[in-house]
């Protein structure tokens, strides 16, 4: 399954730069053409981690707002879908430590759809339910940390390069890899939990 890229299905336009400038002087028109340009990119971010589209929404407008309140500080010379998804990303995560919530993970609470995606997959098969798999993910992704399904979701589940990763996380590629595979980890640990509930031959 090929992966969705990161931001570069959203390159720069070259006339951001002008619709900066004219925005730090003033014309909010200006701002709002850079918002239809990258909303794409910014929903892409934020509903990667919210499912709920009212939650989406609200950050995403949260997002635009944060940009526009710091774009004096952005610099001109830089490409601005990597800053803007920097601040989707922050500020989405803001959202998760806020509102976090910890589901149970185990067989009891699963659906039949989800318990069968665990007996395909500990079987060695695929899964053909891609609701019940991505159901079954978002359980266990909400049973981590913020900071480890934060890293995952955007390497895994959006597609951003490693090097895409450590510029929206503002570290190092190697501390990129680092916390990834810390995430991986901690996933493995959860579906492992729920293979262990797992009735003998069901």
């Amino acid at each position: 399954m090929r992966k969705p890229a990161g931001w570069q299905g959203s390159a720069d336009h070259p006339e951001d730069a002008a619709l900066i400038k004219r925005t730090l002087d003033g014309d909010r028109e200006a701002f709002g053409m850079l918002v239809r340009r990258y909303e794409r990119l910014v929903f892409r971010v934020v509903g990667g981690f919210l499912r709920k589209r009212q939650d989406a929404e609200d950050v995403a407008q949260e997002v635009f707002l944060r940009a526009y309140e710091g774009l004096a500080g952005f610099r001109v010379a830089s490409p601005f879908g990597p800053w803007i998804a920097q601040i989707a990303v922050r500020t989405t995560y803001d959202r998760l430590r806020q509102s976090r919530h910890v589901r149970e993970v185990s067989w009891e609470h699963l659906s039949p759809e989800e318990r069968a995606v665990v007996r395909d997959l500990t079987a060695g098969g695929n899964a053909a339910d891609r609701l019940a798999v991505r159901d079954l993910l978002d359980r266990a992704l909400s049973h981590l940390a913020p900071k480890d399904r934060l890293v995952l979701i955007l390497a895994e589940g959006l597609g951003f390069s490693g090097a895409e990763v450590s510029e929206i996380l503002g570290c190092s590629s190697l501390a990129a890899r680092l916390r990834l595979h810390r995430g991986r980890r901690a996933l493995r640990k959860v579906i492992e939990k729920l293979m262990v509930g797992m009735p003998p031959g069901r």
